[in-house]
């Protein structure tokens, strides 16, 4: 950027960045034809036009204000107004901020916007600055408020696995909670076991456990951004707040699970090049954690101590062995204790072993490599639009500091780290059940901004000592870059959309007295009740009269439908058929056979073969509630228990 600011060449990129914020409003709309459509299409023939025009003449587009506005104080601190207009995006209910990819061009126009009048009022303000800011903290307020819906009062499942995630979290204190021990969860435990807190406490209020997972996640992002941005500023000298705001964004592109992000704390808080000792404590630590997380995670503490060192520490080539003896013992040492910490828990959990790491056994769907129903953008689109704009900043500020002498080890070592793990998220992402987003990569993107961020910062040390780098200059980075370098982690914030909405819905409350009085009829006759859902009811004590059965968990039956586990399964089917269960509280009933082009239409196809279809065949549909999203069934030919329980719902 330039040292006195153009602000015809400013308002050229920023009617570039509106044209593709609205650009992606037209696509992601191109199945709705409404006036917000023609309105935004006319916005973009005239940005299209007016971009043209700018181009060729280059007029002077400095509006000189009167000396009365000058002195006005309104547009010193424009970044607050991104409050305002997040607050309007959440509570307005349709038409213009109907979704989020028109909000997102709301935001993009006010920001820049913002930015022209500043750099008029106060010419020696930096509009791109300007721009940044109220960018980047509309994103992240977004983002943030994107999660308030998620702290509700409901008693039922706000999404298809949110109850399961707050019955898993249960199963640590089950003997408390249910008077049995039932086995540990066998996926993402470590998520699970953070969120069990409040039941340590005896906190059976369904609000404060969901409050606190929203907490979770905005506060484990916000540390582990926090210390990215701590180790890496010193380069861009950018304020702390600012770049932990584009770090707070950048993960949840992913997103990067607040659970995983324990790994990533740990070893930013231990590592010291001067204490390898130190450092190797929390490696262990940090691998503990890791051992009951993804097993693609499993690495990840060592190497991202590893990757830090060869960063920080010029090879010494009389030492070979020296130099690479701290990374080996971190490595071997980091990832032995991963995978202990991983046989432990799979030992006392009190599950089957051999349920663990189903994924490994399940189909892969390359096509959700690139544009597909489940994943509009695709896998490998989106992670190249996630680090395009970064590889760019960082090849040209080496390409300022060549030549930059760095050991060829060093350099193969990191790229070797970002490689092994995209192809591991790759390849995860193509197991049916992943590719709908980017947290597959996580650990990926974890890496590529802790290496791009420490390039920039000057953090690599040269093997010559004498070697000067180049300070990293904000000013001198192409505007248009440092637009894109901001725009498109709050893009992938914009797509999500809704509204606030506090209001108790009063048939949630029928509904519960209605399910409590059809338990009541069905314990009449002898057998358990199955809830495959909802079991966040009988966690919370909204439903009485049930003994959980641990077995045949929604999420986890879906795993094993997916999975193909037929030995699972068939015990499953022999249940069924015996009509153990006197009822069973389920899901939404889809039999259809979805074709490819139906989102997460693998995933759909598996579980209606081997779990809807088998139960359909012993089992049949009594009663439903909140519009087909929970069932009640029970064996067939049993005429008087359906009548009596319709009664129930009888007008």
């Amino acid at each position: 950027m330039e040292e006195h600011f153009d602000l015809s060449r400013y308002v050229r990129n920023g009617l570039f960045a509106l044209l593709f914020s609205t650009a992606w409003f037209l696509f992601d709309n191109r199945h709705v034809r409404n006036i917000w459509y023609i309105l935004f299409l006319g916005a973009f023939l005239v940005g299209a036009i007016s971009l043209l025009y700018l181009t060729l003449r280059k007029p002077k587009l400095r509006w000189q204000p009167r000396e009365a506005l000058v002195e006005r104080k309104i547009f010193s601190r424009p970044a607050w107004s991104a409050a305002i207009l997040v607050i309007l995006f959440f509570t307005l209910s349709s038409g213009l901020v109907g979704s989020g990819s028109a909000r997102f061009v709301i935001l993009v126009g006010w920001a820049v916007l913002c930015g022209y009048l500043v750099a008029t009022f106060y010419p020696m303000k930096n509009p791109y600055l300007v721009f940044m800011s109220v960018l980047l903290l509309g994103g992240v307020l977004y983002r943030v408020g994107a999660f308030v819906n998620e702290v509700s009062s409901s008693p039922f499942s706000l999404g298809w696995s949110e109850g399961s995630r707050i019955y898993n979290a249960s199963l640590f204190f089950s003997e408390k909670l249910y008077g049995k021990k039932f086995p540990l969860p066998v996926l993402h435990p470590s998520r699970y076991l953070m969120q069990s807190l409040p039941f340590l406490f005896n906190i059976d209020s369904i609000f404060i456990h969901r409050l606190w997972q929203v907490l979770l996640w905005v506060g484990m992002t916000s540390w582990a951004s926090w210390l990215f941005a701590k180790k890496t500023r010193e380069g861009p000298k950018l304020p702390l707040f600012w770049l932990s705001a584009f770090c707070f964004l950048f993960f949840f592109q992913g997103a990067v699970y607040y659970h995983l992000m324990i790994c990533v704390i740990l070893v930013l808080i231990g590592y010291q090049k001067e204490k390898p000792l130190r450092t190797l404590i929390f490696v262990l630590l940090a691998s503990l954690w890791a051992g009951i997380c993804r097993i693609n995670w499993i690495p990840v503490p060592a190497l991202l101590a590893v990757s830090l060192y060869l960063l920080d520490t010029p090879f010494d080539s009389k030492n070979w062995l020296g130099y690479l003896k701290w990374p080996v013992i971190w490595s071997v040492l980091g990832v032995a204790t991963a995978f202990g910490s991983k046989q432990i828990y799979q030992a006392v959990s009190g599950e089957n072993p051999a349920l663990f790491d189903s994924a490994f056994t399940s189909e892969l769907i390359w096509l959700r490599l690139f544009p597909n129903a489940t994943f509009l953008l695709g896998v490998l689109p989106a992670i190249f639009v996630v680090c395009l704009p970064l590889v760019i900043l960082v090849i040209l500020y080496l390409r300022g500091n060549s030549p930059l002498k760095v050991h060829w080890l060093r350099w193969l070592g990191l790229l070797g780290i970002l490689a092994v793990f995209f192809a591991g998220g790759v390849l995860v992402s193509v197991k049916i059940g992943g590719g709908g987003d980017l947290h597959n990569l996580d650990a990926f993107l974890v890496f590529f901004l802790l290496i791009s961020l420490s390039l920039l910062s000057g953090r690599m040390a040269p093997e010559d000592p004498a070697s000067r780098r180049k300070q990293f200059d904000l000013q001198k980075v192409p505007a248009l870059l440092l637009i894109f370098i901001c725009i498109v982690p709050v893009w992938f914030a914009f797509m999500r959309t809704g509204k606030w909405t506090f209001r108790q819905d009063l048939a949630e409350q029928v509904n519960l007295e209605q399910i409590q009085q059809a338990i009541d009829i069905v314990n009449e006759n002898p057998g358990p009740i199955l809830f495959v859902t909802e079991r966040q009811l009988l966690t919370m004590g909204y439903i009485q009269g049930v003994e959980l059965i641990p077995e045949y968990e929604k999420v986890f039956l879906m795993e094993m439908a997916m999975g193909n586990n037929q030995e699972y399964l068939q015990e499953f089917y022999d249940r069924l058929d015996s009509h153990f269960y006197s009822a069973i509280l389920m899901e939404p009933i889809n039999t259809s056979i979805q074709s490819s082009w139906k989102s997460f239409a693998n995933e759909n196809n598996s579980y209606v073969r081997n779990v809807i279809l088998p139960m359909l065949m012993d089992y049949q549909l009594a009663l439903n509630w909140k519009n087909g999203e929970i069932n009640l069934l029970i064996p067939n030919n049993e005429p008087e228990l359906i009548e009596r329980l319709q009664q129930i719902q009888a007008p």
